[in-house]
């Protein structure tokens, strides 16, 4: 939990900076954006590997390693002379992410065992965003009165504390022994979903536009790489005796839908997410410190929810908090066009609704997603099944991001009008996440019990101490 808030607090505080540090580093508001998008296009492409390098070497190790390299970008970020060099070293920020966040879950699971696999997750959840309320507080006045560098020393800092704790705290977990790593999987993935982000980011284009974008040859050309990619994918997959991950996984409707909806759902947050501190500089002419402050609203929310979200699962099943999710998901970004059009408290109130709504929506459903796709899948694919979550979940943040930012333009610029039809956008997709849930076979907490007696069997684990070479072989 400590590893997942060091990396989390950062994000909401780049989020609403984005001007200071664009004026700091001569550079541009869309330039710098991409300390938000790379960072997550990093994640994206090096979870599912960061998660089967769990499985294969082991949950503890790999969770050390990628907290070793968030101290060292962390430092780095606060030393940045330059735009590029800022991205450049978020980017590498986002690689470690990836060993971080699937190895800290895969943890929690094994910690908390198959019948108390939700609440894990919501623990998990309760960590991931309740640190960027703290960073928020701690941060925004920071910001205002002495600039974002001593901000990421000091997430450095919590850095480090998490990685000597981990050290001496994280026990081993089961492993492959002697699995290989399918490297020529690794990469055709890899390459895949980054070509295929990196096309989104050039055709939904906040500098170029929609029309300008498509006539560049380069974004087609990543969408060639990217078919080329995927098609590689899948012909390495059938072939390898030790696949990265079984595509028979994407047939099982518990593995696909749920991923499916928290793509979109994440699609619509994060989308808003970006556009309203701009509402709030544009149509109510707060300042940075005050917008984040109540931004901090909705991930206090998600932090919240999601311990509630984590015990749902034993009362009412996993498909319904996913519903439940989704459903209020549409009812924020509701709450975002009602309120595009006002200046008065009573948009502030909607604002702070639609915040506090997003913030449950997400905080109820994900510990349900994660456990059903988990309860999917071989026990040995764990780390595998969890990363693929993160990924797909990380793509569908990304699209939102960019996409959501190229229909609101530039803050100057940008009417009601347009804002009321930036979030209806991102309440259409929401509605499309709700139809993936829907989708969801229904299934209990006891059913994932059996189900994962009858998939596979963990021998004991040596109860070896934290620097112990404790391994458990995969029958």
């Amino acid at each position: 939990m400590l590893s997942v808030m060091a990396f989390g607090s950062l994000m909401t505080v780049v989020t609403v900076s984005l001007d200071l540090i664009a004026t700091d580093l001569d550079s541009s508001v869309s330039t710098m954006t991409w300390t938000i998008t790379g960072l997550m296009v990093a994640v994206a492409v090096t979870t599912p590997i960061g998660g089967k390098l769990g499985d294969i070497h082991g949950n503890r190790k790999m969770l050390l390693i990628g907290l070793a390299g968030g101290v060292v970008t962390t430092v780095l970020c606060a030393l940045a002379w330059n735009a590029a060099s800022l991205i450049a070293f978020r980017v590498l920020f986002g690689v470690f992410g990836g060993l971080v966040n699937p190895n800290g879950m895969s943890l929690m699971i094994h910690a908390y065992g198959v019948e108390n696999r939700a609440k894990a997750l919501g623990w998990f959840n309760f960590a991931m965003t309740g640190s960027p309320v703290i960073g928020v507080v701690l941060s925004g006045p920071l910001i205002d009165s002495q600039g974002w560098r001593p901000v990421f020393g000091a997430f450095g800092a919590v850095t480090t504390v998490a990685l000597v704790v981990a050290f001496f705290v994280a026990r081993p977990t089961p492993r492959q022994e002697g699995a290989p790593l399918d490297l020529a999987g690794a990469g055709t993935l890899a390459l895949g979903v980054l070509s295929g982000l990196l096309f989104i980011t050039q055709v939904v284009n906040p500098v170029k536009g929609f029309s300008g974008a498509v006539a560049d040859p380069l974004a087609w050309a990543m969408l060639a790489v990217c078919v080329v990619a995927f098609r590689l994918f899948v012909m390495i997959e059938r072939r390898v005796d030790a696949p990265l991950l079984k595509l028979d996984y994407f047939n099982r409707r518990n593995f696909t839908m749920p991923m499916i909806a928290a793509s979109l759902t994440q699609f619509a947050y994060m989308g808003g997410f970006v556009v309203t501190p701009r509402l709030l500089d544009k149509g109510y002419g707060w300042t940075v410190g005050s917008a984040a402050l109540l931004i901090a609203f909705r991930p206090a929310a998600f932090s919240g929810a999601s311990i509630l979200g984590g015990r749902m699962p034993s009362v009412i099943g996993l498909r319904k908090p996913i519903i439940i999710g989704t459903m209020f998901m549409l009812a924020s970004m509701a709450c975002f066009v009602a309120a595009s059009p006002l200046d008065s408290l009573v948009g502030i109130g909607l604002i702070a609704g639609g915040l506090g709504l997003s913030g449950v929506a997400a905080g109820v459903s994900q510990p349900s997603v994660a456990a059903t796709m988990v309860g999917s899948v071989d026990r040995a694919d764990m780390g595998i099944a969890n990363g693929m979550n993160q990924q797909v979940t990380m793509i569908g943040i990304v699209c939102g991001i960019q996409t959501m930012s190229v229909l609101i333009g530039d803050t100057a610029s940008a009417t009601p009008g347009r804002f009321m039809g930036t979030y209806a956008f991102g309440g259409f997709i929401a509605f499309l996440g709700f139809l993936a849930a829907v989708a969801v076979r229904p299934q209990s907490i006891s059913d994932q019990r059996e189900s994962s007696v009858e998939k596979s069997k963990v021998a004991p684990l040596d109860p070896a101490g934290p620097t112990g070479k404790a391994t458990a072989r995969v029958v």
